[in-house]
């Protein structure tokens, strides 16, 4: 939630901390010599308070440490006779605050345990819950006071995307406009179709068709317009300008301009109404989508600073440039490799990249956890799965959130043939609108900060289907995941204890489960298997061709493979193969491949049973890839090769296409033919099992040096002539889904409530998996009794909500749900009081029904002191909150001032701010300002 403050607020808070009196006369003795219209505040000069004690801790905040109460009215004393007792209601509420400000001063202490901060941490909830419940009933006479905030219309941030009528590709020339083009030399072929009121219209670009003409911007977009014309389709192309903006330096750690950057120039597709463009190329080759993570985790060395920043990035790296020639390398580019078409970062929320898969329009997937707001979407806990959905020129088209209330994390990905996506993963606590299996829902009871199980189906927009969550008693996750040919889902995992309908075999089991939804989505489960040993097993690998499914399991060391039969419902086992002891490595993928197994993952074990070795060990930890035949009897045509150098080289990802086999990781000391690049590289290298030979090959670096590969997908046609001229393969899509349970975090079953009136009855409002701005219209102007004007308003190409009240009388509020299914946060929406006003002659803004001023804390009900974030939020969210109050209390004692004193009191209170004040003053909103996001 944002928060604003206004000068005078920031004025009064210093004043109080400072000692300097705000409209208050007093002589040498400090008796006021003026008439006293209003009670002295407890902030003004001589009060003791948290706030403005130098005491480390105050009495309030002592005995709030012992479990005291924050706020008693009876104890706020008043020093005028028959005073409103509204002040009595603002100097309690204000000595709660201050107290609690005090409690989250204590965090900062020098010496503190754990446990001391862990006791701290539960007095902050306590007290909050208190000053949360004091404020929600608090009835005051002359004013209106609420928890949270005062707005005149309320807006929803998140909305649905219009339907889009441009494709932009990222900068192709920079500088001279007019200079030929890079991208555009050389044999630049590729074929726009364009489906127009049911008819194909197929344009051939080929640009050695220009001749002698140069090729630059203005030259090549006039050809493709001519060829677009000539096949009488609406849709054109243009050259778009992207100003180059200051250049700066940085000087003393402040960024100074020194110039001027170039202008940019970029294409620009402006799609006719009703036509479906659709990209593709002649020649193409194949393409590596890499996931990593960047930079150093702990710049210092010292783990208890968290001064890393490591970013999660994805690259696309074509293998073959011999047919198709891959883009030039952009000026000052880091890290580049030779064949890298682009780097893409993503957030810094963005955590661990998970997996990641081609889908069959040419697009690819990304799976990973995130840590806080992302692609503009709230979470609602500390870290939540997202599936991000890129299109093959780099461009983000949308990403999705689980909306898990606590924990969760995306440990595995698949995408059937139809294009529909399966997720898999553990969450803690709650997940609404979850089938949840037996024994362990993981959101109440004993067990509730166990994990469990999910797996999650989305159509191709991105719009969930189905989700289940099954859990054991102790903690369990999914970590494998493919779709079966009927569009059957199949699982393996792990869990700690008994699965529903299994029996336990010691350490971590791994586990198998098949799920199936019928035509009406209702989803079965259609059998659930432990597999593994007595010790401590991990799946590393699924696949399910036909009838059988074959799982890759890490079983106390050892890798082993299984084949299993599900033409019978329940999965039998008909062989089973034990490779070898890993000795200490794991199993990173498992894949079938012209009718053989492939298996790739790391070990220091020299002489693993997978077959003939065609490369030999190196030593510490090697890279291995084989291929054994898929019945797992010994067969004369099983192949084993290692991959790596004296050092310790571990593989994170396996890709096979067309018969070639791609292994990706974290490099050693050596690789062969790979000189080091930095302090910890990543490689990719392509490795031919039958000879043992290593094709193509990569090792690079990252930011400050660090990359480590995470997951890898293979588009075996991904590259051609269009990653030259940053444009997609495939069918543009210009429209994102409607449903607000894809575009945020929302999931069916979170609620928020509304009323009308100040006394009124809260309605609760509860999202449904189809809601869209429309049917959200619907329910609001029905919760809020048709005394609303609820609209769908348009800014920058989003559609979102706003509600404003139907008449100067009417009062609207809203109310955030129950912690872990609050959607209000999650669609934008502020929670507080919507009211109309007016604006007077005296350029005062009043509420429009003519009663008392209406104040808004701004206080969120989650506030925290888990980090160093929450402390700092909490703190400025405290300090505005004080704020408002001081406020609150200027009005009510200027409406108590008869006009002639209330000028003399001004001009009392005129003159320049002192220095310092200004200093702290200015020094604190920037801190506000940071919080805030810069906004």
């Amino acid at each position: 939630m944002t928060i604003t403050f206004d000068t005078s607020i920031l004025v009064n808070y210093y004043a109080a901390r400072s000692g300097v009196a705000s409209g208050t006369t007093t002589t040498a003795s400090g008796t006021s010599t003026a008439k006293k219209y209003a009670p002295s505040a407890p902030w003004l000069p001589g009060a003791k308070t948290a706030s403005n004690t130098p005491a480390l801790m105050t009495t309030a905040v002592k005995n709030a440490m012992l479990g005291r109460k924050l706020i008693d009215e009876n104890a706020a004393q008043l020093d005028l006779a028959g005073a409103s007792s509204d002040y009595k209601k603002l100097f309690a509420l204000y000595q709660g605050l201050d107290t609690l400000a005090g409690v989250v001063d204590q965090i900062g202490g020098k010496g503190l345990t754990s446990v001391d901060k862990d006791r701290i941490k539960s007095v902050f909830g306590k007290g909050l819950a208190e000053v949360t419940a004091y404020t929600d009933q608090l009835e005051m006479d002359q004013i209106r006071l609420t928890r949270a905030q005062v707005t005149d219309k309320a807006k929803s941030k998140v909305g649905v995307t219009k339907a889009k009528t441009d494709y932009t590709t990222p900068p192709l020339v920079s500088g001279d406009v007019a200079a030929p083009v890079d991208a555009f030399q050389g044999d630049v072929k590729f074929n726009i179709s364009i489906k127009r009121v049911g008819v194909t219209h197929d344009i051939t670009i080929d640009l050695a068709d220009m001749g002698g003409t140069p090729r630059n911007m203005s030259n090549v977009m006039a050809y493709i317009n001519t060829q677009l014309s000539d096949s009488g389709v609406g849709t054109r192309v243009s050259s778009l300008r992207i100003p180059g903006g200051d250049r700066t330096v940085q000087v003393g750690g402040k960024p100074v301009k020194v110039g001027v950057n170039p202008d940019q120039w970029a294409m620009k597709f402006n799609v006719d109404s009703g036509d479906t463009l659709t990209f593709s190329a002649p020649k193409t080759e194949p393409a590596i989508y890499l996931a990593q993570s960047v930079g150093n985790p702990d710049p210092d060395g010292k783990a208890s600073t968290k001064d890393g920043v490591v970013l999660s990035q994805l690259l696309k790296v074509q293998t073959d440039t011999v047919d198709v020639t891959p883009p030039p390398q952009a000026l000052g580019d880091a890290n580049y490799i030779d064949g890298r078409v682009w780097a893409k970062d993503m957030e810094k929320t963005v955590g661990t990249v998970h997996a990641t898969q081609i889908a069959p329009d040419g697009s690819v997937y990304v799976l990973a956890d995130v840590t806080g707001k992302t692609s503009g979407q709230e979470i609602k806990g500390d870290q939540d799965v997202a599936l991000l959905k890129y299109d093959s020129a780099g461009k983000l088209l949308f990403t999705r959130t689980l909306g898990a209330s606590a924990n969760a994390s995306g440990l595995a990905l698949a995408v059937s043939a139809d294009g529909k996506v399966a997720v898999a993963g553990k969450v803690t606590g709650g997940l609404s609108g979850a089938t949840e299996g037996a024994l362990n829902s993981g959101a109440t009871g004993s067990f509730a900060t166990s994990s469990d199980s999910f797996v999650t189906v989305l159509n191709t927009e991105g719009e969930e289907l189905w989700t289940q969550r099954r859990g054991a008693r102790q903690n369990d996750e999914a970590s494998q995941i493919a779709f079966g040919a009927d569009g059957s889902v199949y699982v393996a995992g792990r869990a700690q204890s008994s699965l529903p309908g299994t029996t336990a075999l010691g350490g971590w089991d791994s586990y198998i489960e098949g799920f199936k939804a019928d035509a009406a989505g209702k989803v079965s489960t259609l059998f659930t298997q432990t597999v593994g040993s007595a010790g401590s097993d991990r799946p590393g690998g699924l696949v399910v061709d036909g009838s059988t499914l074959y799982l890759a399991n890490n079983e106390d060391g050892h890798a082993v493979l299984h084949r299993f039969d599900l033409s019978g419902g329940t999965p039998a086992e008909t062989a089973a193969r034990d490779l070898g002891d890993l000795a200490g490595g794991e199993i990173a993928g498992l894949v079938l491949d012209g009718g053989q197994l492939v298996i790739a993952g790391s070990t220091r074990n020299d002489s693993m049973a997978a077959g003939a070795v065609t490369r030999g060990y190196s030593g510490g930890t090697d890279g291995f890839a084989a291929r054994v035949a898929a019945d797992l009897g010994p067969n004369a045509a099983d192949r084993m090769a290692y991959y790596g150098g004296a050092g310790d080289d571990r593989v994170s990802g396996l890709a096979v296409a067309e018969g070639r086999i791609y292994l990706t990781g974290q490099a050693g000391t050596d690789l062969p033919g790979e000189d080091p690049v930095s302090k910890k590289d990543g490689f990719l290298a392509e490795l031919d099992v039958n000879s043992g030979a290593v094709g193509f090959s990569r090792r690079f670096s990252g930011k400050d040096g660090y990359a480590t590969p995470t997951a890898i997908a293979i588009d075996s046609s991904g590259a051609s002539a269009l990653d030259r001229l940053g444009l997609p393969k495939g069918t543009l899509d210009m429209t994102d889904s409607p449903q607000l349970t894809a575009v945020s975090s929302v999931r069916a079953g979170d609620q928020f409530q509304v009323r009308t009136g100040e006394a009124g009855a809260f309605k609760t409002i509860t999202m449904d998996a189809n809601d869209t701005l429309e049917t959200l219209v619907t329910k609001l102007k029905r919760g809020l009794n048709y005394q609303a004007k609820v609209e769908i308003v348009t800014s920058g190409g989003v559609r979102s909500i706003q509600v404003k009240p139907l008449n100067e009388r009417t009062i609207l509020e809203f109310s955030a749900g129950k912690t872990g299914k609050d959607a209000l946060d999650l669609l934008g929406i502020p929670e507080g009081v919507v009211r109309a006003t007016v604006t007077g002659k005296d350029g005062k803004t009043t509420p429009a029904d003519g009663k008392g001023a209406f104040y808004g804390l701004g206080l969120e009900k989650d506030l925290n002191l888990d980090d160093a974030d929450g402390i700092s939020h909490a703190k400025a969210a405290l300090a505005a909150a004080l704020g408002v109050i001081r406020n609150a209390y200027k009005d009510l004692k200027e409406a108590a001032t008869p006009l002639n004193e209330r000028a003399s009191e001004k001009a009392k209170a005129t003159g320049p701010v002192p220095a310092y004040l200004t200093n702290q003053i200015a020094n604190y909103q920037a801190a506000l300002n940071r919080l805030n996001g810069g906004t």
